[in-house]
């Protein structure tokens, strides 16, 4: 009988505290959606001032740098990798961090998105040179259904189908979210190519080897 009591009273207390518990998890979980959000604002405008701020250059250093670290990705500890895409002719190396030195001479890994290779949204940018077919010149070429390729230092190539083109405004953050569609590829750059306003976007899904 004891234990019945004992019992109806923690029922109580929890019927009780029921809609405090509920509200401490709400303000927890929008703190955390707030935070999220934040990031991807930093991060995004980050990409932005980058893309505003460099200056496009040719020098032969730049060129030596990207046939390097193109042909061995692991030469730099900020190199993550490589991405090709085959229909539009281009191998460029992937650097952690959308800086605008490391965007002179390859694309960029927002450090806020998701891991490539990991599920979530990872976001990779690149400059729209006005040389064709340098950095992301042609990315406007692509259509739905291409593909994309990314070589993860040491490990297996993965591989992306196009499945969303967009142009949006450049304080769009939504580009960065998760879709949730498991392991996703955003590929951002400006649009239009001179005196641009606009980001290009291309999102790609992992698929099956």
């Amino acid at each position: 009988m004891k234990k019945w009591s004992v019992l109806l009273v923690l029922l109580g207390l929890l019927v009780i505290s029921f809609p405090s518990l509920q509200a401490m998890y709400y303000d927890w979980q929008q703190t955390r959606v707030l935070d999220e959000l934040e990031q991807l604002q930093t991060g995004l405008s980050q990409l932005n001032h980058t893309f505003e701020r460099s200056i496009e250059n040719d020098h032969s250093d730049q060129k030596r740098t990207l046939k390097t670290a193109t042909a061995n990705p692991s030469l730099s500890s900020g190199t993550l990798g490589t991405i090709s895409i085959p229909v539009i002719d281009v191998r460029l190396p992937i650097l952690e961090g959308a800086t605008q030195e490391n965007m002179k001479f390859a694309a960029a890994h927002l450090v806020e998105t998701a891991a490539i290779g990991q599920s979530g949204n990872a976001a990779i940018a690149a400059h729209r040179a006005h040389r064709k077919g340098r950095l992301f010149n042609r990315l406007g070429e692509l259509q739905i259904g291409d593909s994309v390729e990314i070589t993860i230092a040491n490990q297996a190539a993965l591989h992306y189908k196009i499945d969303r083109i967009s142009v949006v405004e450049p304080s769009d953050v939504s580009v960065l979210e998760d879709p949730g569609l498991g392991q996703v590829l955003t590929l951002i750059t400006c649009d239009p190519l001179i005196d641009a306003t606009h980001r290009l976007i291309i999102r790609a899904v992992k698929v099956n080897s």
